[in-house]
């Protein structure tokens, strides 16, 4: 890495990545195959030198079959909602699979729903305005991902993040009809026990749409790495520095101003956190330095799967600016994206309630 490396902020990584691709890829887009045909033969740069970082089971590598671990050449996702949020929820990586994200089609469709080509400038700032409109983008499509924010953040007192108690539904006939919010007690047994009825599944997904629109729109998410990638197990720790930069993209937006709440969703932060401290050319550091001191605060929640009661783990933390000193309050949730979660919405309230709760003994209340 050169001597004069200087973190690049989330507009530069943006406009950096996106002038690639448009370069190489977007002009003149006068037909749908001499874009297909240019796609292939274009491939991130960025996204190219994360490709070692994964690797490759012994049985994928003789398969004879290539194996795509990151998409190398869709359009990248860089973040959701809005960036003046007050709650940053930070994941790994966009949840998609590689050759979807890999298909051009996938991307022409994406630029037809919005983004404009008339220019670079254009190219980019629509594609901003898109990741910011996001929620309203996507509205019609259910996600247990982002429901599994909704619930998280529930308990989050002041967070910007407001799911109403309930809902207006206009019915066939124009009536309008009140539904209980997004985790009834009603709601709550009848989805667990299986007993929705039609009607209740057909007001629940209403319910559960609005939702996820609302916590898409009302906080900011963003992704350590913005390609796409089949999974982030198996990271090479000795690859581990190619993370750096993307890590400081994400600390200099977090720093643009004052947040509320931070929230890093996986416990490999905290691996790649540790890796980092010991980074010479490092702009921040992680408070504590010293992890393996560092009690994780744990509850129990019930794992749906195992039909077992699991450990559910956080630690708070604080990142501090190495330059002026400024800092950050965060809190690593390491249970967030454990699979024995998915769709159990009242497991994740029941963990975000319990993060909440360490990260007010951690930090106290702010109103």
């Amino acid at each position: 890495m050169a001597s004069d490396y200087e973190p690049l902020s989330l507009n530069k990584r943006i406009e950096k990545n996106l002038e690639e691709f448009y370069e190489n890829k977007i002009v003149p887009l006068k037909k749908i195959m001499e874009f297909v045909e240019q796609y292939k033969e274009f491939k991130l740069s960025g996204a190219k030198e994360l490709i070692e970082l994964f690797k490759i089971d012994e049985s994928e590598k003789n398969s004879g079959q290539p194996v795509e671990v990151i998409s190398t050449h869709g359009l990248p996702g860089f973040f959701a909602g809005d960036r003046d949020a007050k709650t940053v929820m930070l994941m790994l990586n966009p949840g998609q699979d590689v050759s979807l994200a890999n298909n051009p089609i996938t991307t022409y469709d994406r630029i037809k729903k919005g983004i404009n080509i008339d220019s670079s400038k254009d190219f980019i700032s629509t594609f901003k305005d898109n990741s910011t409109r996001y929620g309203d983008i996507d509205k019609d499509r259910a996600d247990n991902f982002d429901l599994k924010q909704a619930a998280f953040l529930k308990h989050w007192d002041s967070c910007g993040v407001v799911i109403p108690d309930s809902f207006e539904v206009v019915g066939e006939n124009g009536e309008i009809t009140q539904y209980a919010g997004f985790l009834s007690d009603k709601y709550k047994e009848l989805y667990e026990n299986k007993k929705l009825s039609k009607d209740d599944k057909k007001a629940l997904a209403v319910i559960h749409k609005e939702a996820k629109r609302i916590v898409l729109m009302q906080k900011l998410s963003m992704d350590l790495i913005p390609y796409a990638s089949r999974k982030f197990e198996g990271v090479n720790s000795k690859q581990m520095i190619l993370l750096f930069p993307y890590l400081e993209t994400l600390f200099h937006e977090i720093f643009r101003q004052k947040r509320k709440y931070v929230i890093f969703c996986s416990k490999f932060y905290e691996k790649l956190f540790i890796h980092y401290n010991k980074w010479e050319k490092r702009q921040w550091e992680i408070i504590p330095e010293d992890f393996d001191k560092q009690k994780k605060y744990s509850n129990k929640v019930f794992d749906q799967k195992g039909n077992k009661e699991r450990l559910a783990n956080c630690t708070p933390i604080t990142i501090r600016n190495r330059d002026n000193g400024e800092q950050r309050n965060a809190i690593i949730a390491h249970t967030f994206p454990n699979q024995s979660l998915p769709n159990a919405y009242e497991r994740m309230e029941e963990y975000g309630k319990f993060c909440f709760d360490e990260w007010n003994n951690a930090f106290g209340t702010d109103k």
